[in-house]
């Protein structure tokens, strides 16, 4: 018999739900911290601004690390997941999911189709997002050709919501990089998640979970 396992990528007993490809579309036009916080953590006068470029991108990086580890996304941006066929339900793979703006398809004939907003459900809370069949809806069949399933999505939110303990993981991620400029300081490897900002992110990491 058939079955959800909300918690697993598999649905029902043989049918194995597979990830799409995620593409980023728009990128965030802000930072989770600002240049100016940053200098501050790393104790910079403001007035010293000869490696402001450098510590803007330490930033960007330190972010980056932090959204990989988690598999969230932390500031407003959009992505692009596509499937070769409608799995029996989407994964969409990252968090915190604020909205899906579409879900097109290639149908039979081979024609680009928009699905209508009463077929599906949207699952927010859950994280990461995912998507339903409606109960009156259905997932339509699809042309046989890679992509054929392209579901666009807003995730991330503004800075002010972020929570406390990640801000704090970016801004040591900031220090430790901006401190230690090469991969080997003295003999000494630099880990890409110091043991500190490992135990601040672990609560807030999203785990694949498998059978």
């Amino acid at each position: 018999m058939d079955y959800y396992n909300f918690n697993m990528n598999t649905f029902g007993v043989n049918n194995y739900v597979p990830y799409g490809k995620l593409v980023l579309k728009t990128a965030p036009t802000s930072n989770p911290i600002s240049l100016a916080e940053a200098k501050s953590f790393l104790r910079i006068d403001s007035d010293f601004d000869d490696d402001d470029t450098y510590i803007t991108s330490l930033v960007r990086v330190a972010t980056g690390v932090v959204e990989e580890f988690t598999r969230r996304r932390l500031i407003t941006q959009t992505y692009n997941i596509f499937y070769d066929d409608f799995p029996p339900y989407i994964d969409l793979q990252i968090g915190d999911v604020a909205s899906v703006t579409h879900i097109k398809y290639y149908d039979s004939d081979n024609v680009l189709q928009t699905l209508a907003t009463d077929q599906y459900d949207v699952d927010t809370k859950i994280r990461p997002g995912r998507i339903y069949e409606s109960e009156t809806g259905n997932f339509p069949d699809t042309y046989d050709r890679p992509n054929a399933v392209e579901i666009e999505f807003i995730v991330g939110g503004l800075a002010d919501d972020i929570p406390a303990p990640i801000i704090q993981a970016i801004y040591i991620i900031v220090g430790r990089y901006y401190e230690n400029r090469q991969d080997v300081v003295m003999g000494t490897q630099v880990n890409e998640v110091p043991l500190m900002v490992n135990h601040l992110l672990t609560p807030y990491r999203l785990l694949e979970l498998w059978l």
